[in-house]
């Protein structure tokens, strides 16, 4: 019997190209949804790590008299407490002091390292995924221009760069007119609050001084990565917004217009600082910040 070869007949150049463009035309629909997805994914992620944040403040105060961990080294230098160097840390490690800053206070509480665990391994800080690390901070990375000492020196080999901060504003208003000595004994404690579902304990900081929107100030601008935070450092990088964690424990999202006032809507409140939302105490009394 004889057999028929068949002609064995590919893709035409024309049937090549519309495959092509339609596999384009597919992931150009598909790549926002992705992204959307990924954001959305990160941001779970921090909402995981603020509620951490507060379930260890909760079982520190309960440790400590329901006194708050210091927001901060409770010292004269204005560096030491906003951009405190790794031999910063490591000095006062050494002394037996800033142990109770919460950044070395309150991580064992939930499984973590205290912020002196990491004095020898600076790099590992910057990139671990632990709860110091925002998920969507790690993916838009840092700006270049940020990392000289005059505008912001974020540069993690120098400083720890903080995601997260805790409240900086709580006793603000109290303490107008007290001396140093007074404010550094002020201790505030959980049994003072006025509204606890209200109060700010932590929030995102900003961390870029492209990161938008913003309403604070220039010099505001390059206050970043900070271990402190108010509303002229609350960062916007969760689709113009971030997180809040309360002295309750539980951790919600807002946008950066409803946390910070624009100097438009009230002009009586400066860009960049507390609107006075029933929601959002940053004072621990409840009022407005006013300084």
């Amino acid at each position: 019997m004889k057999l028929t070869n068949r002609e064995t007949r590919g893709f035409t150049l024309i049937e090549l190209l519309v495959v092509i463009a339609i596999i384009a035309i597919l992931a150009a629909m598909l790549l926002p949804a992705l992204s959307k997805a990924k954001a959305k994914a990160q941001q779970a992620a921090c909402l995981s790590n603020s509620r951490q944040w507060g379930l260890a403040d909760s079982l520190y105060v309960e440790d400590y008299n329901q006194v708050f961990p210091w927001p901060r080294y409770q010292v004269s230098s204005t560096q030491q407490q906003d951009n405190p160097l790794w031999s910063d840390v490591q000095t006062f490690y050494d002394l037996n002091q800033g142990n109770d800053v919460w950044f070395n206070a309150l991580p064992s509480y939930v499984a973590g390292h205290p912020l002196t665990w990491w004095v020898t391994n600076p790099q590992g800080f910057a990139t671990m995924n632990s709860i110091f690390t925002c998920p969507t901070s790690v993916s838009q990375g840092f700006n270049p221009a940020n990392q000289p000492q005059n505008n912001g020196y974020v540069d993690a080999s120098k400083r720890p760069l903080f995601n997260y901060a805790m409240n900086s504003k709580s006793i603000a208003n109290e303490t107008v007119g007290m001396t140093a000595a007074a404010v550094a004994n002020f201790h505030l404690k959980a049994t003072m609050l006025a509204h606890p579902s209200a109060f700010v304990l932590f929030s995102d900081v900003r961390d870029r001084s492209d990161d938008l929107p913003f309403f604070g100030t220039a010099a505001n601008q390059i206050d970043l990565a900070t271990p402190h935070c108010y509303t002229t450092r609350f960062a916007a990088r969760h689709n113009s917004g971030s997180l809040i964690t309360f002295s309750d424990c539980h951790a919600s999202y807002f946008k950066y217009n409803y946390v910070v006032a624009d100097g438009v809507q009230d002009p009586s409140i400066a860009a960049g600082h507390d609107p006075g939302r029933p929601d959002i105490n940053w004072d621990y009394l409840g009022n407005p910040v006013t300084n």
